[in-house]
C-alpha cells in the first residue's frame, strides 16, 4: 500500500513548508542535549517523512530548503556543512523514492532508505573528506537513524 497523495502545485508548497519548519524547529530541541545534532540526526528526520508519504517533489524541496533557511536565519547549521547535508538529504530522498517505488511505504522499505542513503553517503564523504566524518554518522548517529526508521514509518502509518 502506498501513502504518497497527489499534491497540486500549492499544496505541495504548503506541505513543504511545513516541513521545512518541521525541520528546522526539530534540531533546536535535540541541540538542547549535548551532542545531540550529530547523535540524533534531526535534520533529516522530515525529510524521510516527506518523502515517503508525499514524493519526491516535497522531500527534495524539503531536503534542499532546510539546511539553506536554516543556515541563512540562524546560522544552523554552520555554512561549510550546508554541501554535506544538501547531499545526504538528496541521496535519502532518492533512495527513499526508489524503495518505495518498489517496496512501498513500510518498514522495511524505511531501514533501506535509511542504511542505503548514509551508506552511500558515507562513500562519497570518504572520497572528498576522509574515514574520520565519512564513519561519524555510522558511529554516532545510530540512535538517529533509528529514530528516523521507526518515528517516520509511524507517522505515515497511523497520521491521515
Amino acid at each position: 500500500m502506498t501513502y504518497e497523495l497527489k499534491l497540486t502545485q500549492s499544496k505541495a508548497y504548503i506541505k513543504s513548508a511545513l516541513f521545512i519548519a518541521a525541520n528546522i524547529a526539530l534540531p533546536h530541541l535535540f541541540h538542547l542535549i549535548p551532542g545531540g545534532g550529530v547523535m540524533f540526526l534531526p535534520i533529516y528526520f522530515f525529510t524521510l517523512v516527506a518523502a515517503m508519504r508525499y514524493g519526491w517533489q516535497v522531500g527534495l524541496l524539503t531536503s534542499i530548503m532546510t539546511p539553506v533557511l536554516g543556515c541563512l536565519l540562524f546560522s544552523a547549521p554552520a555554512f561549510a556543512l550546508v554541501p554535506d547535508m544538501l547531499l545526504k538529504g538528496a541521496l535519502l530522498v532518492g533512495v527513499a523514492y526508489f524503495t518505495k517505488k518498489h517496496l512501498g511505504c513500510n518498514l522495511v522499505s524505511n531501514i533501506i532508505t535509511v542504511a542505503a542513503a548514509f551508506a552511500l553517503a558515507g562513500v562519497l564523504e570518504w572520497s572528498f573528506l576522509g574515514a574520520n566524518i565519512a564513519f561519524q554518522d555510522f558511529v554516532t548517529g545510530l540512535p538517529g537513524m533509528g529514530m528516523m526508521i521507526l518515528g517516520s514509518w509511524l507517522i505515515n502509518k497511523y497520521i491521515k
